[in-house]
């Protein structure tokens, strides 16, 4: 089968850009993602630092990873089993009745309430990660048109996820603490 590398290229710089700003912004705020990471309530106390530090740091290298051809099919599958990871932990909570957390994606000022619209959102990411981890037939070479194709479908679906992140998962700004 001949692959198509705008697709791959779109999907490759979409998911890049998501887990490049998830990581940057939670990055900057280490101590706030703490208690994001907290509040899940899935893990033992001594695992809460090591993986509020560890988490953004993969999430640059699997983003970094994504625009590296070699590497972009290994990376997909890892952002892949993070997004699933991500459904699942947001899901538990969900199902406790805990809605009232941040779902920690990005650590901005609006805060990101669970909601299954949060899980789905993650699932049909995963989905746009499955042609780069299923790619490895031979793909024909890029044309110029090509490019502006890439730039618009990708600037499109980041938009689209802004959008949606902002209609369906906002609250008013609290600590990090509560929940």
């Amino acid at each position: 089968m001949l692959e198509d590398p705008a697709l791959l290229w779109t999907a490759r710089l979409s998911l890049a850009g998501i887990f490049g700003a998830a990581a940057v912004t939670k990055l900057a705020a280490l101590e706030p993602f703490a208690g994001v990471v907290r509040n899940y309530r899935l893990l033992p106390e001594a695992a809460v630092r090591p993986v509020a530090l560890g988490l953004p740091v993969l999430e640059l290298l699997l983003a970094a990873g994504l625009l590296v051809p070699a590497t972009s099919r290994a990376a997909a599958g890892g952002v892949a089993v993070l997004l699933l990871a991500f459904a699942a932990a947001m899901a538990v909570n969900i199902r406790r009745g805990r809605v009232n957390i941040d779902c920690g994606c990005f650590m901005t000022v609006l805060r990101q309430r669970l909601s299954w619209g949060l899980v789905v959102r993650n699932l049909l990411l995963v989905l746009l990660a499955l042609p780069l981890i299923l790619a490895g037939g031979p793909a024909r070479g890029l044309l110029w048109i090509d490019m502006m194709t890439i730039a618009g479908a990708a600037g499109s679906l980041l938009l689209a996820y802004a959008a949606a992140t902002r209609l369906y998962g906002t609250a008013p700004v609290e600590s990090a603490g509560r929940g």
